[in-house]
């Protein structure tokens, strides 16, 4: 179980030290505002439409996604163009796609494998947004288990 502690907290950035695990050890946090979400500094997640999201350079389009809290210490994720949230069907499944919904879903962002990165899950599930297996272009984007060749996602702040 993780303990808050009440911060300060600007729009659109991450905070590091703003709460601690049950061990003492501070972790990054997410806070409310809009980011390109990344899994390095050139390639981000993009909604493609209703069908489908995968990972393309910095374009601008389908790439900025508003970042809530909800009540429940989970996040949504909505797309700012066309305002539908980052979701799949139905309950978790591996490799189920994951693509913009007009329902909420609710993700939980916890600290990820390298400094400044996030791990985004299904909630009650093991499963992490991660790449689908097929071998297309552009990568799609869907729901895995975490692979040791995870490097977490990044959240750039859009000003």
């Amino acid at each position: 179980m993780r303990r808050y502690r009440p911060t300060p907290e600007l729009p659109g950035r991450i905070t590091e030290r703003r709460s601690t695990t049950e061990s003492g050890n501070n972790v990054a946090t997410v806070t409310d505002g809009v980011y390109r979400i990344g899994l390095d500094n050139n390639q981000f997640l993009t909604a493609e439409g209703r069908d489908r999201s995968v990972i393309l350079p910095e374009n601008g389009r389908g790439q900025e996604w508003e970042v809530r809290r909800t009540d429940n210490d989970t996040y949504t994720i909505q797309q700012t163009s066309d305002q539908l949230f980052l979701g799949f069907d139905g309950d978790p499944d591996t490799f189920e796609l994951v693509r913009p919904f007009p329902q909420r879903r609710e993700w939980r962002i916890e600290q990820g494998p390298r400094p400044g990165s996030f791990v985004i899950g299904a909630v009650d599930s093991d499963l992490t947004v991660g790449l689908h297996p097929a071998l297309i272009y552009p990568p799609m984007v869907a729901l895995s288990p975490i692979f040791l060749q995870d490097q977490g996602w990044r959240f750039q702040a859009v000003n």
